[in-house]
């Protein structure tokens, strides 16, 4: 499996930054995670560097791509954010999103919890997309919202499901149901990104070509472009899967 990828993790118009971002690629396996802390909770940067790191070290050193197992890894770093909470009394409110690629070449496995996303792509057209653990999603499968206005509904930051909290949730984990192909494309990204950059500008990207990079930074061009000043912090990872002659 030969793949690139790029990252960016940016406090946007805010002053302090409580998105996290790790990824690895060894051995055979490859890891990508975003996390977005709460705002609203005192220490929330900590959790959700804890599970950024923390899962991708922890499948890259001993995971596997199959659903059982990230469900055990996931539930392994909320108990790692319990005890730094226990230890630290004063972030006893945070918790965090995240969102998580797990692969082998072979099995690929999407995973997330809260309102963190992982898009996939094929010939850059968008094929599927996380289901947002929110209460604006809620409105969304009941039929009264299009997921085309959910970035717009007040309710949209309103979450059902976040990890680190005093109850956990398991994450939503979805085996892809295809082998990967050259070309084929996976963005990760919390919900400052997909506020302010919609599927259709994600795929004019994608189908401008380039490497990662410049792909991700053209997109984050469009989101400072309409973003307001104080936006919220902002974070993305794009994955593509390369043929042998690392195109």
């Amino acid at each position: 499996m030969t793949l690139s990828y790029s990252r960016i993790c940016s406090p946007g118009g805010r002053q302090y930054n409580q998105d996290s971002t790790s990824g690895r690629a060894e051995g055979g396996k490859a890891c990508f995670v975003v996390c977005d802390g709460l705002g609203a909770y005192i220490g929330s940067s900590i959790a959700s560097s804890i599970c950024a790191q923390s899962l991708c070290d922890m499948f890259i050193e001993r995971g596997e791509p199959t659903e059982k197992s990230i469900a055990e890894l996931t539930h392994d770093v909320h108990m790692l954010i319990l005890d730094e909470k226990s230890a630290n009394g004063r972030i006893e409110g945070a918790c965090t999103t995240f969102a998580g690629l797990f692969t082998d070449g072979t099995r690929t496995i999407i995973a997330h919890i809260g309102d963190s996303r992982v898009y996939r792509f094929r010939g850059d057209k968008v094929r599927f997309c996380t289901a947002d653990h929110s209460v604006a999603q809620m409105d969304v499968e009941r039929g009264a919202l299009t997921r085309r206005d959910l970035r717009y509904h007040r309710d949209q930051n309103k979450l059902t499901r976040v990890l680190g909290g005093k109850r956990y949730f398991p994450p939503d984990v979805r085996e892809v149901d295809e082998p990967l192909i050259p070309g084929d494309s996976f963005l990760l990204c919390t919900d400052g990104f997909w506020e302010y950059v919609g599927e259709e500008e994600m795929e004019k990207a994608l189908l401008a070509g380039g490497s990662c990079e410049s792909i991700l930074g053209e997109m984050e061009r469009l989101l400072l472009s309409v973003a307001p000043a104080n936006h919220d912090n902002y974070t993305a990872v794009l994955v593509r899967i390369l043929g042998e002659d690392g195109k």
